[in-house]
């Protein structure tokens, strides 16, 4: 499990949401080997700028393939998106348990 977090710069929300939907999203759903990404945002009047992604991916090799040999790394920025991302950090957790909810 990969899990990306992010801070956005203050009045660049909607800048940060175009770059997701049109760039990051459609970039991360090409890749072999992941299997599902959940993107969270703060909840409504909170304040909080952070944004973060969980990723579940089938190994660790198959992030190392997506992401490259800086995999511990978060994804260098595109020179468009340090207009609006301010800090960003990256943790890896190997699955422990898995829940699913039988609707």
């Amino acid at each position: 499990m990969r899990v990306y977090r992010c801070t956005v710069v203050a009045g660049k929300e909607a800048e940060f949401r175009e770059f997701a939907f049109t760039k990051s999203h459609p970039w991360l759903r090409a890749q072999t080997g992941l299997i599902a990404f959940y993107a969270g945002r703060p909840l409504p009047e909170s304040g909080d700028r952070g944004r973060c992604m969980v990723q579940i991916w089938e190994s660790v090799a198959a992030i190392q393939a997506a992401i490259g040999t800086e995999w511990r790394q978060p994804l260098k920025l595109p020179e468009e998106a340090r207009l609006f991302i301010e800090s960003a950090s990256v943790e890896h957790y190997e699955l422990a348990d898995e829940f699913r909810v039988d609707v």
